[in-house]
């Protein structure tokens, strides 16, 4: 067996010295879970349950745990305090912690009684909630001065200013407690009104306004009050509160409808800005002086050629005493070059607005004897050829969206077969046998005729919609059709019961079968 075991070593290449030298491991133990037994169940029957859990928690009702409280419970006691808005010195009592009054650390009961006999009474803690308004008041030489009303007498005023002062300017409350003789019927606004008109009036008359500080002048300017504006403010937040549900809907429409119409109009503006931009032209901000003379129209050629990099260049120098004779005949042609040469810029880009004489010949002192089809050549080798003008307004032209294209009625259209064809011919029309035999009759009961006598691009796509419409009908009409067959037969069934129940199904199967054989022709 050793032997046995030396020949697999050395078959898979195993050195028997390390496999020596390593000690082997024992094997590892498996761990066993100890799960906690729950509270309220024995040992014994727990152990009757073997591993499966219980199918019922078993919990224990108990009370609750009684607080642990750490250190020892500070002493209360009654301490007197005063409170600063009352005006009668009154003194009262509230119970206090022991702790919130001494500093120290180690008091006993002794030293609390003796502090309670000597204590001395506090202040009120939420005495610093008690802030009082600063309230304007005038004296008598300023309100015969600038206070006076004749809807206000002085008497209602003061009254007025004493409740604002009592009630610290809570207006609601101001005008619920307001009751002067007289005058029970002063809105809240009324009130209002009266009080920020006399603070403006009585602080412009000691401070004027141009020498009042920064604080002043803010302050002034929030003792502004109209009253006007606020009625129908809350006037209308009133309306609104008291709207009915089919009012809610109309406003929401409207706010709709509004923001759509801005919609377009920013877009109708944006495209009428980009038209016109297309539509300008570059002013001309050149000089024509140059251009003047067969010189200066000898240099405007050589310019042109010389723009078109595709283009040879040619010389276009005429003989000295044949351009001393044409001088006089090439004026009218020069004046009307010059003109188109000033509307552009720079020379190379007058090259593209020359005159179609100089763009279709390519050179103006060529004679016209030239054959007419080298000129084509010519004419088309420049067209073709790319210009920087040209590039440049190319990449600044923006992609219309679809709804753009339909707007301004724009198509693009696939590369076209050569010969002449109709367009009829090229819809796309239903294949089937049924549409083919039944589409006439069903187009004349629509008195729409099968062939168009206007078959426009727009007219021959509706032609197509409506054809697939009429076949998708039809196949419609075919499948109710064989429906409302089997409902017959099934009542047929329905009706025949008992025994003849069978025969019935038989007879009606060989029925369906005979109907679907297809008949000889005759």
């Amino acid at each position: 067996m050793s032997g046995a075991v030396t020949d697999v070593r050395d078959v898979l290449g195993i050195d028997p010295t390390t496999l020596d030298q390593q000690p082997r491991q024992p094997p590892l133990k498996k761990q066993r879970t100890v799960e906690k037994r729950p509270d309220g169940i024995t040992r014994e029957l727990y152990a009757l349950l073997g591993e499966n859990a219980p199918p019922v928690a078993v919990v224990e009702h108990r009370f609750k745990d009684k607080p642990k409280f750490l250190g020892s419970v500070a002493p209360w006691r009654e301490q007197t305090f005063k409170n600063p808005a009352r005006r009668d010195g009154m003194e009262l009592k509230h119970w206090v912690r022991q702790n919130s009054l001494q500093d120290s650390a180690a008091d006993d009961v002794a030293g609390a009684m003796e502090i309670q006999q000597t204590a001395v009474p506090l202040d009120y803690q939420f005495a610093k909630f008690n802030i009082k308004i600063n309230l304007l008041e005038y004296s008598d030489a300023e309100y015969d001065a600038v206070l006076k009303d004749d809807d206000w007498s002085r008497q209602e005023t003061d009254y007025l200013f004493k409740l604002i002062k009592d009630y610290d300017l809570r207006w609601v409350v101001v005008a619920d407690r307001y009751e002067f003789a007289g005058k029970e019927d002063r809105t809240m606004e009324d009130l209002k009104s009266r009080y920020y008109s006399v603070c403006r009036n009585v602080m412009e008359m000691r401070t004027p306004v141009t020498m009042m500080s920064t604080e002043e002048g803010a302050l002034y300017s929030a003792m502004h009050y109209n009253k006007e504006q606020e009625v129908e403010r809350k006037r209308i937040v009133q309306m609104q509160l008291y709207r009915t549900p089919a009012e809610v809907e109309h406003e929401q429409h409207l706010i709709a409808e509004l923001r759509r119409i801005h919609d377009s109009h920013q877009q109708l503006l944006e495209e009428r800005e980009e038209l016109f931009n297309r539509l300008d032209y570059p002013q001309s901000t050149g000089s024509i002086a140059a251009y003047q003379g067969s010189q200066g129209l000898a240099t405007l050629a050589q310019n042109i050629l010389n723009s078109d990099r595709n283009k040879k260049r040619k010389s276009i120098a005429a003989p000295s005493g044949q351009a001393a004779e044409d001088e006089k005949a090439t004026t009218t042609t020069a004046t009307a070059t010059t003109t188109a040469a000033a509307t552009k810029p720079t020379p190379s880009a007058a090259a593209s607005a020359a005159s179609p004489a100089v763009s279709r010949q390519g050179s103006i002192a060529e004679p016209p004897s030239k054959p007419h089809g080298h000129s084509r050549n010519e004419s088309t080798a420049s067209a073709s050829a790319p210009t920087p003008l040209k590039d440049k307004n190319k990449s600044n032209i923006k992609q219309l969206t679809k709804a753009e294209e339909a707007q301004y009625n724009l198509t693009h259209h696939e590369k076209l077969q050569p010969g002449v064809f109709f367009r009829t011919m090229k819809m796309n029309l239903p294949k089937a046998n049924s549409f083919i035999n039944k589409s006439p009759a069903i187009m004349a009961e629509l008195n729409i005729p099968q062939i168009l006598s206007m078959p426009t691009s727009k007219t021959c796509a509706k032609y197509e919609v409506l054809a697939r419409e009429i076949a998708a009908l039809m196949d419609i009409r075919k499948q109710l059709e064989k429906v409302e067959q089997e409902t017959k037969v099934f009542k047929a069934q329905e009706a025949m019961g008992g025994d003849r129940t069978k025969r019935s199904a038989s007879v009606l199967s060989d029925v369906s079968r005979s109907s679907k054989r297809p008949k000889k022709e005759k």
